[in-house]
């Protein structure tokens, strides 16, 4: 998950924060995460090695329910204007449509049964722009955690299920750190699960962090395709380079379908054009491609 965090047991305080790319390029860290922070970022960095994707018999979205939620007032205008509308078209276009070959009908490659599901296009369901609890500057992955379950239970968010991914996007004043890793330093985004660590359950809260790293609108929705891409793909992702179960499709080294591909497509409604990331496909031993449209 280019920007997502994951971590070993001797690995963990220096991998955590590096959302699912830096880490994972270089394989110093336990966590595979998004760590770029620009686009000439992406350039200078490494990829994973070509090769297949597997099943660990983990969940997946089926039909993926995303809320983007602004987690206060000071996220950029701009940021506020434009995501809910680049959201809906993601959700809804041919660039999900090419991730349906990575249904769970099977058993997984570690013997864990399927969870029987098919990957379809998803739905919006709106913007929510919080008043947080925790008004800290400096917030760590459990403190973010901690304001999604308050907010859910205040019923400020809608209540997750296990198709919802909260997409959450924060202002350029707050910093986020994961184990040590820090915003826009070491990671560009990540997406993670309240209870990836164990196996998806009623009670997990599935979400990504999009940090404001000021490196323009089409590198945020870079990040944010590449999240959600790997969040619909292995929506319970667990740290280290050995995957197992809860995780859903990773490749052997652990990872997943955006952290293998480095190259950029464009969606359109045919008004808007979006920078979305490109993702691994077993179906062609090589990336997504498109032009992708929505609907």
């Amino acid at each position: 998950m280019l920007a997502y965090l994951r971590n070993t047991a001797a690995c963990a305080v220096a991998a955590a924060a590096m959302t699912a790319a830096s880490a994972s390029a270089d394989g110093r860290l336990g966590y595979h995460i998004f760590p770029a922070t620009s686009f000439n970022d992406l350039q200078k960095r490494g990829t994973p090695p070509a090769g297949p994707m597997f099943y660990y018999g983990g969940t997946v979205f089926s039909n993926s329910k995303v809320v983007s939620v602004m987690w206060n007032s000071s996220v950029l205008a701009n940021t506020q204007q434009k995501i809910p509308t680049f959201t809906a078209d993601l959700v809804n276009s041919t660039y999900v449509d090419q991730m349906a070959e990575y249904g769970t009908h099977l058993k997984g490659v570690n013997g864990h049964k399927g969870t029987n599901q098919d990957i379809g296009r998803g739905s919006y369901l709106g913007q929510v722009v919080l008043t947080p609890k925790n008004q800290s500057t400096s917030l760590t992955d459990d403190d973010v955690q901690k304001e999604l379950k308050y907010q859910i239970k205040q019923g400020n968010l809608p209540k997750q299920d296990k198709n919802t991914l909260y997409m959450v996007y924060f202002p350029s004043n707050i910093t986020i750190t994961l184990d040590g890793a820090v915003s826009c330093q070491s990671f560009g985004a990540y997406h993670f699960s309240t209870t990836s660590l164990t196996k998806t359950t009623k009670k997990s809260v599935f979400y990504s962090v999009e940090p404001e790293c000021n490196s323009g609108f089409s590198f945020l929705t870079f990040a944010a395709s590449h999240e959600f891409a790997e969040a619909t793909t292995d929506n319970s992702p667990t740290p280290g380079s050995n995957p197992d179960f809860p995780q859903a499709w990773n490749d052997a080294n652990g990872f997943e379908v955006g952290d293998k591909c480095g190259g950029s497509g464009t969606l359109t409604d045919g008004t808007n054009n979006w920078t979305v990331t490109q993702y691994w496909l077993n179906s062609k031993n090589g990336c997504s491609t498109g032009g992708y449209h929505s609907p």
